[in-house]
């Protein structure tokens, strides 16, 4: 037990000290927060210019942080998955890519504290951002009680350690993100199927990606466009899936932020141009897409890192998805529902923001300062001793490790002061579970 209690204890406070060597990381200046092509007036203009160079020094300075692409040579070669050999390859195409070009594990196996600095690395996340992401992976999808606590990108591994023959008290064979529906991946995403309509929702749909990639009239893919895409996608959904769920995180953070990643994150970028530029070339990398343009075939799991490629010269973290989420919500207000079909087509049903906050929040008070942010956390705080019941035995250590890392960001932010999350009178997660199938079929609300 000695082994036990120590493991636990120490990697997070090596956590702690991997997101302490990062401090701009967790302040409200880390950038990338401007919404190309979004022309709507937005209450946080002076954030969205943040990102952009006004002097000749800091011209230089981010000079200095694009001497060289992302390195794809030696090492981190680009080498495909061996699937006949148990390689594993999931729904986040740049988790793919970065495991096919060796910077977490090519097994597509990778540990809570290596995914963070891999994402930090290559693509530039800010640290606070990919700590709230790995610790869902790890909590939500892997074994968070292993003395190597590590997640699957794919489906089930006996990579992912269990302690001491499952002393730990994980229930059943952890999933990987391929088994994450309403817990990480989520309905309506770009380019992959929903759960419920087709069995698979972790691999590419070409005809979603084509539809996607001929939206661009000039090759280029901006803020405005993303978020448009985001629209068309949820309003098709609503169309086509019966079961369709939109969570409070799964739906209004992770799903959105899977486009807001990919305009993002996926840019190039250089001097001249510092926000950075999305093409086609870039998406075809990018999404494992291969051959002429008059004949492209996708390759499952073949996603890589283009050549001559180089990261945002500022990290993109919390306070960046913040502002982005709430300019897609700006402009299109449905991307902000909470809510689902109720087991037919075209019955989408939102939950009213007010009744479940308490009368703290409306949907124009989730748009203001951090409230967006403060809200996502409470709703992780106050669902998860539930949600994680159905993983662990015993949930103390993982609710534990929860709390603590989504701690961390708030130290920044003043938060409204919430009630108890309920709806109607019950609490959130058997409210959303009664009323929607798609949380129901899953048994899981976020």
């Amino acid at each position: 037990m000695r082994i036990f209690t120590t493991g636990l204890l120490l990697w997070p406070l090596s956590l702690i000290n991997l997101v302490s060597a990062f401090p701009g990381s967790m302040n409200g200046h880390d950038g990338h927060s401007g919404h190309q092509g979004m022309h709507k007036p937005c209450p946080y203009a002076n954030t969205q210019d943040q990102g952009k160079p006004k002097t000749e020094h800091e011209k230089r300075f981010l000079f200095s942080l694009m001497k060289s692409p992302v390195d794809i040579t030696g090492e981190h070669t680009f080498q495909p998955p061996d699937f006949e050999n148990g390689d594993q390859r999931g729904p986040c195409p740049g988790l793919n890519a970065l495991a096919n070009h060796g910077y977490i594990p090519r097994s597509g196996v990778v540990s809570f504290v290596n995914v963070i600095a891999a994402i930090n690395k290559v693509y530039g996340m800010g640290v606070d951002l990919a700590t709230v992401l790995a610790i869902m992976g790890t909590v939500w999808t892997g074994d968070v009680l292993s003395l190597d606590p590590s997640f699957s990108i794919g489906g089930p591994d006996t990579g992912v350690n269990n302690l001491l023959n499952n002393l730990g008290g994980v229930l059943g064979e952890p999933q990987g993100l391929i088994g994450s529906h309403n817990f990480i991946e989520a309905d309506s995403s770009n380019t992959r199927d929903d759960l419920y309509v087709t069995g698979n929702s972790w691999t590419l749909n070409m005809d979603k990606f084509m539809t996607w990639y001929n939206m661009s009239s000039d090759g280029t893919y901006d803020m405005s466009l993303m978020a448009e895409r985001a629209k068309i996608r949820m309003d098709q959904t609503i169309h086509t899936n019966p079961d369709f769920y939109y969570g409070p995180v799964t739906g209004l953070i992770a799903r959105n932020a899977g486009y807001i990643f990919a305009g993002r994150l996926f840019r190039n970028h250089s001097t001249e141009n510092p926000e950075g530029t999305l093409t086609k070339s870039h998406l075809r990398n990018f999404y494992g897409i291969y051959g002429p343009e008059h004949n492209l075939t996708y390759r499952e799991g073949w996603e890589r890192i283009p050549e001559n490629w180089y990261k945002t010269p500022v990290d993109y973290g919390l306070i960046s998805l913040n502002v982005d989420v709430i300019g897609f919500i700006s402009r299109y207000p449905e991307l902000g529902s909470i809510g689902g079909n109720t087991g037919e087509v075209d019955s989408f049903a939102g939950v009213d923001l007010g009744d479940l906050t308490g009368g703290v929040l409306n949907l124009a008070g989730l748009l203001k300062d951090n409230n967006l942010l403060c809200f996502v956390t409470e709703v992780l705080k106050f669902a998860s001793p539930n949600a994680l019941a159905g993983i662990y035995s015993t949930v103390a250590k993982p609710l534990e490790f929860v709390t603590n890392i989504l701690a961390v960001p708030l130290l920044n932010f003043t938060c409204p002061a919430f009630q108890d999350l309920q709806i109607g009178g019950k609490p959130l997660w058997e409210a959303l579970r009664d009323d929607f199938p798609g949380a129901m079929k899953s048994n899981r609300s976020l």
